[in-house]
């Protein structure tokens, strides 16, 4: 393939997947400019995985955050049973949070 017509075709639809535009308006006005089906399809699927690869590394903070939250919330219970023996000190709200940042994020992750 010419790189001419691969630049011009990844440029187009980044440019479209930026205004908001779903894959088949894309593949539409890709195939208006005269760009081979099979580039459309590489363009196109190309663009899918690195929209999934930014998403998922945009929520990454988050989940690491969500677990040291829980290891913390662990760590400090364990402390509190050394330091008062006979009442354990369970940190619920870094525990709860914790969960609730990690599934949130994987979540976030996964669509």
């Amino acid at each position: 393939m010419d790189e001419g017509l691969k630049n011009k075709a990844y440029m187009e639809g980044m440019r479209l997947k930026k205004a908001g535009m779903d894959n088949e308006v894309i593949r539409a006005r890709l195939e208006k400019l005269g760009i081979p089906e099979e580039l459309i399809t590489q363009v196109i699927s190309n663009m899918s995985i690195q929209q999934k690869q930014e998403k998922v590394k945009a929520n990454e903070p988050l989940y690491y955050s969500g677990l040291l939250k829980v290891g913390l919330g662990v760590l400090l219970a364990i402390i509190s049973a050394f330091i008062f023996p006979g009442k354990i000190i369970f940190p619920i709200g870094f525990v709860a949070s914790g969960i609730v940042y990690a599934l949130i994020a994987k979540n976030n992750m996964k669509s």
